[in-house]
């Protein structure tokens, strides 16, 4: 209702306030909204990855609408190094974040979050579930990065059980934790909108992360009896020890731990195979449920008359590993824990519906991307990836860029927060180019932050030829480092994978600044 006052011009106030809106509009199309959507643990086992008898009909919408990248890879599969990495566009060498545990502003790289650049923007930024690592390696959440409260489903511990590793319980869809982000984030678009803000709206779902806690219809996708283990269940031959990870996450829930003998640690020593059954059956159940969580996210905008206006992207923190190569969770160096869907959708790209991309993209190319893409650009060069928009530009051409990825490895872990526990440590570097994955695993100095190349202690060549990114089992199955025809290929790329990596290493410092 408007209530007239004294001097108070309704015909003129019109004019200005339609005028505003016009505006508004004009900055809209010149700086759109973002909507950010993560998925923890998510492969890209998906219907529009090529995996037919996926049942995921919101994500393959959107990649529908927008562009899929086909080999999209993280710096580091685990999640807070990751999406630290993804979260300041600077790699894990230097952000210093290589765990759960550390903060990458207490860690000298204090700088300016892809949220916190679109808050200084003028945008709202508004967070809700898994966005960064919450507790102590994101100082909750990392609070310069919003400009509302963050929000976490007040259900999480409810459905945060370590006495089951998977669960269906029989309660309401909007009682499970990532409904209720689903509902929050939607509830931001709709209040962004109505105040005519600007919004960068996160919205991070916890599943298909362990424990597999979800409805029980979403089973029904997957018959048990359509469900088999791994086709390669055992590691690749000639994989140093190093490489090796042996699924402590997994083994810390108790009907694990229960199996016993029937489940021994050790390289190569898998679950039995009714287990594996079992947890990729509820892998594939908890990541239909997130599906339906998406698209209630992407209805949202097209109901609000957002859809247009709004780049969208879609992205999983890291793979995950269901029983190939003998393997379960992520913490390696290999394709299935490195590699994550990724999908963007941007109104200027409209015409580009569908198209799906084939050249290596990481997951640190996001922030600049996205500073492109909604006319801040240029990005700012200490981010240390690329913008996609040349590949959008131009979907067919190779910009033949490399993908590296690293993880570390620790005799006796320390205590949390400590740099250095005494033990020797080890990181593991690794290069993906089209056609081959090459691992180099070297000491690692924790207080020092440096690699001593001369120090291996292992390494590793996959050939990756023909891989069209539709086959878990057929890839990384031989290491062929030793082979007397790739020695050549060998040399060239480790002294790349040297190069890239002492460059990163050697300019830390001056792009940890803003």
């Amino acid at each position: 209702d408007v209530f007239p006052v004294c001097g108070y011009d309704m015909e003129a106030n019109t004019r200005i306030l339609l005028l505003a809106l016009f505006c508004f509009s004009c900055l809209g199309q010149e700086h759109p909204h973002v909507l950010f959507i993560a998925v923890d643990d998510l492969r890209p086992q998906l219907k529009t990855y090529g995996f037919e008898w996926m049942h995921t009909p919101n994500i393959d919408a959107l990649a529908k609408s927008g562009v899929q990248f086909r080999f999209a890879f993280v710096q580091q599969a685990v999640c807070s190094p990751s999406r630290t990495s993804l979260l300041t566009g600077r790699r894990p060498d230097t952000t210093h974040v290589y765990n759960l545990w550390h903060y990458f502003r207490h860690m000298g790289c204090n700088v300016t979050t892809l949220p916190q650049f679109f808050k200084d923007k003028g945008y709202q930024t508004s967070g809700q579930g898994k966005i960064f690592h919450p507790g102590h390696a994101s100082d909750h959440d990392d609070p310069p990065s919003w400009t509302t409260p963050y929000y976490h489903s007040p259900n999480l511990g409810k459905y945060s059980t370590r006495k089951h590793s998977w669960l269906t319980p029989n309660h309401p869809e909007m009682d499970f934790p990532d409904a209720q982000v689903a509902t929050h984030a939607i509830e931001e678009i709709k209040k962004a909108k109505q105040e005519g803000r600007q919004f960068f709206i996160a919205a991070g779902f916890h599943k298909p992360h362990l424990p597999f806690v979800f409805p029980k219809p979403y089973l029904d996708f997957y018959p048990n009896n359509t469900i088999h283990i791994a086709d390669d269940p055992y590691p690749p031959q000639g994989m140093p020890k190093i490489a090796w990870s042996d699924f402590g996450e997994l083994r810390n829930y108790d009907d694990i731990k229960a199996l016993g003998n029937k489940c021994p640690k050790g390289i190569g020593k898998d679950v039995p195979d009714w287990k594996a059954r079992d947890l990729r059956r509820a892998y594939y159940g908890a990541t239909s449920f997130t599906d339906v969580q998406v698209g209630r996210l992407m209805k949202t905008l097209k109901d609000e008359g957002l859809d247009n206006n709004t780049i969208v992207v879609f992205w999983g923190d890291h793979g995950w590993q269901l029983g190939e190569h003998g393997e379960w969770c992520k913490h390696t160096n290999f394709e299935l824990a490195a590699r994550a869907p990724l999908i963007l959708r941007a109104p200027k790209y409209s015409h580009l519906a569908g198209t799906v991309i084939d050249s290596l993209v990481e997951h640190v190319d996001i922030y600049p991307t996205l500073v492109d893409l909604t006319g801040f650009g240029p990005p700012n060069p200490n981010l240390q990836g690329f913008s996609m928009v040349p590949l959008l530009e131009n979907p067919g051409h190779d910009w033949g860029r490399v993908a590296l990825s690293q993880y570390p490895r620790h005799d006796s872990p320390g205590p949390p927060g400590t740099r250095d526990d005494g033990n020797p440590h080890a990181m593991g570097y690794s290069i993906r180019t089209h056609d081959w994955r090459y691992t180099e695993w070297v000491y690692y100095n924790n207080n020092t932050w440096t690699m001593d190349w001369t120090k291996v202690f292992g390494r590793e060549l996959y050939d990756h030829r023909g891989d069209d990114g539709t086959s878990f089992h057929k890839w990384e199955n031989k290491n062929v480092v030793d082979h007397k025809d790739h020695q050549h290929l060998v040399h060239q790329l480790s002294e790349k994978l040297h190069m890239l990596f002492d460059q990163y290493k050697r300019n830390a410092t001056t792009q940890c600044k803003n």
